[in-house]
């Protein structure tokens, strides 16, 4: 990765728009605006932008705007499992580095036709938290999109991270929640069991003393 400041002619005015989305979307919109922008950046007809999950898969939110409502794959899915990962983009994630491919690529049926693609990993602290790609580009991609991207990831990195990180937080949040309310539900109905089994013998109760009454009158008639 090159260091922040590299290129400042084509990074600053990025920056900016990516700090004001970064920090201002909502989490169901920043992945796909993020890619809005940079594809027009990298003049690119299809891309995506994608964090890695807890279970170490890729999850691309923004595909559902973009590449979804074209693609005629069955069975399509925003989660791509660790297993599965191929092609230049699985090898961009496997050996978390940039790569380029300004040819024609192998596409399973139904599958978006690529032309020219490139990505790169975002790191974070040496982890691999997620994944920009870009693809179809009317010329080829090269050197100066790589070290621009590679920027962009550098940048966006902590960013990502503290969101992801929060995400799990919010999570972990609503899990306990979620137990805490099952637990109170169960005590609840375990409470209302033990009443009706206390009103129970209280009924049997007053009756044995009705009962125990009316043989004492009987046996004084």
């Amino acid at each position: 990765m090159l260091p922040i400041g590299a290129m400042p002619h084509r990074f600053e005015p990025v920056r900016e728009k990516l700090t004001q989305i970064l920090l201002l979307t909502p989490e169901e919109n920043m992945y796909a605006d993020v890619l809005d922008l940079l594809l027009g950046v990298f003049e690119s007809e299809f891309g995506y932008f994608g964090y890695i999950n807890r279970e170490g898969h890729l999850v691309c939110p923004s595909m559902t705007r973009h590449i979804f409502p074209q693609c005629q794959v069955a069975d399509k899915d925003i989660i791509f499992r660790r297993e599965i990962w191929g092609g230049l983009w699985g090898r961009i994630l496997l050996e978390r580095k940039s790569l380029t491919k300004n040819d024609s690529h192998r596409v399973p049926d139904g599958h978006l036709p690529i032309g020219r693609s490139f990505g790169s990993p975002i790191l974070y602290r040496s982890e691999l938290i997620g994944q920009f790609h870009f693809a179809n580009r009317g010329h080829d991609y090269d050197e100066s999109d790589v070290q621009l991207l590679e920027q962009i990831c550098d940048f966006v990195a902590p960013v990502l991270s503290a969101r992801l990180r929060h995400d799990e937080e919010l999570r972990a949040r609503h899990a306990a929640d979620e137990e805490v309310r099952r637990a109170n539900l169960q005590l609840t109905e375990k409470l209302d069991e033990l009443e009706r089994v206390n009103q129970a013998l209280i009924d049997r109760e007053e009756r044995m003393i009705e009962l125990k009454a009316e043989i004492e009158r009987l046996r004084k008639a």
